[in-house]
């Protein structure tokens, strides 16, 4: 489960480390609902494709992974249910992050704690930092997220996103 704000190499790497350990792999876009946001500027659409076309050209077998969409729940102790429902059959979840760990232990969900690519370079606030100050991110997504990114104008977005007091949502 990630943003994915954008998908990057560090969580091409994750994918390919559960793989390894497990049949099939779901990886599932949280946060579907927002997007034009500076947290969230990539619509949920395009971060599936994002996701997409990074496996198909990594050549991961596209029928051993589920890209699918999540919204955020508002009643967050019923997380767990919500994620049993919407996702098919899991037997557990990979993340890195404490609150969710707690949130799907106490859920009753086994939570496996990933090894990760340097956390200082392949982060995506980092990446849309430097999309926005032309230095060079491409070295840090896949090729595929770099054209989409570059085809969707992405710096000009993240720079409007960025100098705007619109601010439709917290969260």
């Amino acid at each position: 489960m990630g943003r994915f704000q954008p998908f990057h190499l560090g969580h091409l790497d994750l994918v390919k480390q559960i793989l390894d350990e497990c049949d099939e792999v779901i990886i599932a876009v949280t946060s579907s609902q927002f997007n034009y946001l500076e947290k969230d500027p990539f619509s949920a659409g395009e971060r599936m494709e994002m996701i997409h076309n990074s496996l198909k050209d990594a050549s991961i077998n596209l029928t051993r992974c589920f890209v699918v969409s999540l919204e955020n729940q508002f009643n967050i102790a019923m997380w767990g249910s919500y994620l049993k429902s919407a996702l098919p059959h899991f037997d557990k979840v990979y993340s890195g992050n404490d609150y969710v760990s707690m949130l799907l232990s106490d859920s009753g969900i086994n939570v496996v704690k990933p090894v990760f690519l340097d956390v200082s370079q392949y982060n995506a606030t980092k990446i849309r930092q430097m999309i926005i100050s032309d230095e060079n991110w491409k070295d840090f997504v896949p090729n595929a997220v770099y054209e989409l990114l570059i085809k969707i104008n992405a710096k000009n977005r993240l720079e409007v996103i960025s100098k705007s007091d619109t601010n439709p949502t917290e969260h």
